[in-house]
């Protein structure tokens, strides 16, 4: 049989066997329940434990993936015809478990876009929850705090990258999209430079602290890191996909004009709308759509840009006028729909992609080479670049224990690389061990020393809402 035979009967013969989309839509709504009763129950056990409700969501997520359900651990030779299971793999060629079976790639596909919805909208509200007036007066010590936090960890990613440049932790190593040194160590920085801003901001909130010189610098600051860790991100995939210094330059500088933008043209333009929303004392269905269909829209040009759906979200929710009652309006209708539905299914979506299975003995001094540069190169990076600003050491401490919290957002970091083909699953592994184990050292850490640090608040400066308004993650 010649070549052209081949290629003939490959183009006539039927499409393998996949999901109907009625059967993928029942798969997505299954997969939602599984994920929300395994978030809740895991969730409300580590909050017992006196840990955030993020952590039990992330390990949920864990559970449900392929490390606990996967073919390593058992396949499953006759799952339920309900399931589909052989329809559903046909394209991929998957190994029949409980969880290939139970969540497809096509739902699975599905899952992810969900997340990032409620990543967008959870961002929106954190950067609407920001209050400005906390940041008079306080430039040097934002800027050097933020700066410093992710500065350390970028240094200290090229120091240990070329440790790390090996088949187990490189994505595509031995082949010909391999990504390079410099690309990896990029990548390795940005992973290690991550401060969980929203986790930040919350515990500042609850403890009170966000009126003192500590917390308001602290919070401005975790800000700026997050824009500025995502531009690292995005460089490190510039660099991986081979783009020149001039592409890598142009990206900043469509970065700088988008930020620029948004606070100095639409800002303005906002105005009118603030003044009609005080008039009203009440937020409308146009009003309300009109402010959706803009974070959709700014978060949508931030992705091209590099930088995620959550920083354009972000941003949007930073330059609202009247913020104060906006926050309420907005968290009353979309605080409960993004922490309780939307964050886990993001979280169950990386556990999804994250196989502890694939570890063994060999990795583990990589992995705590990757743990100890990021818990050393962000607490210290913390503490140092807050004395530095003009804050006390126990208040850097403080602060570098708080920036040192990872929460989700290194796992959207892992997963940009990972996608990138930059790391391996492997590290994208040690991602979700950083996330864990910093999360958890938070608020012990937080309650042995923040007695240290003098409480006086600043003046002319009030929380914006009620503490606890909505949950740490």
């Amino acid at each position: 049989m010649n070549a052209a035979t081949l290629t003939l009967l490959a183009q006539t013969a039927p499409p393998p066997a996949a999901l109907k989309p009625d059967q993928v839509v029942a798969f997505v709504i299954l997969d939602v329940f599984v994920i929300l009763c395994m978030a809740r129950l895991v969730g409300a056990l580590f909050l017992r434990m006196g840990q955030p409700r993020v952590v039990g969501e992330i390990v949920a997520g864990v559970l449900l993936g392929p490390t606990l359900l996967g073919p390593t651990i058992f396949t499953w030779d006759n799952p339920p015809a309900f399931l589909h299971c052989a329809d559903a793999l046909a394209a991929t060629a998957g190994t029949p478990s409980v969880s290939t079976c139970l969540f497809p790639p096509q739902a699975a596909s599905v899952l992810g876009v969900l997340g990032q919805l409620g990543l967008t909208l959870f961002m929106f509200l954190v950067g609407l929850e920001l209050d400005f007036r906390q940041t008079k007066g306080k430039g040097r010590g934002i800027a050097t705090v933020s700066v410093g936090v992710v500065l350390v960890p970028v240094a200290l990613g090229f120091l240990i990258g070329p440790l790390l440049y090996n088949a187990k932790f490189v994505g595509n190593f031995g082949t010909a999209d391999q990504p390079s040194r410099l690309a990896f160590s990029i990548m390795v920085g940005a992973m290690l430079s991550v401060t969980a801003f929203p986790v930040m901001a919350r515990i500042l909130q609850e403890k009170g602290l966000t009126r003192t010189r500590m917390g308001s610098i602290g919070v401005s600051a975790a800000a700026m890191t997050s824009v500025l860790m995502f531009l690292a991100v995005a460089t490190g995939a510039a660099v991986a996909s081979d783009a020149g210094v001039g592409s890598i330059l142009l990206k900043y500088a469509l970065t700088a004009v988008f930020v620029a933008t948004m606070f100095f043209v639409v800002r303005p333009l906002l105005a009118p709308f603030g003044r009609r929303y005080e008039q009203r004392s009440s937020l409308s269905g146009a009003m309300f759509a009109g402010v959706l269909m803009l974070v959709l829209a700014s978060a949508y040009i931030a992705d091209r840009l590099g930088l995620t759906v959550i920083v354009g979200a972000f941003l949007v929710g930073a330059i609202l006028p009247a913020r104060e009652g906006l926050f309420k309006e907005f968290a009353g209708r979309l605080s409960d729909l993004t922490a309780i539905v939307l964050l886990p299914i993001f979280l169950a979506f990386s556990g999804l992609r994250t196989d502890f299975t694939k570890l063994d003995a060999s990795f583990v001094g990589g992995l705590a080479v990757f743990l100890v540069a990021g818990i050393v190169g962000k607490w210290a990076g913390g503490a140092v670049s807050a004395r530095i600003g003009g804050l006390s050491w126990a208040e850097g401490n403080v602060i570098g224990i708080l920036m040192n919290c990872r929460g989700l957002l290194i796992l959207v970091a892992a997963l940009i690389a990972f996608n990138t083909g930059v790391i391996s699953p492997q590290l994208q592994v040690a991602a979700v061990l950083m996330a864990l184990i910093t999360t958890m050292m938070t608020g012990p850490l937080f309650d042995r020393f923040i007695g240290r640090v003098s409480d006086e608040p600043v003046p002319d400066s009030a929380p914006m809402v009620p503490r606890a308004a909505a949950p740490i993650h």
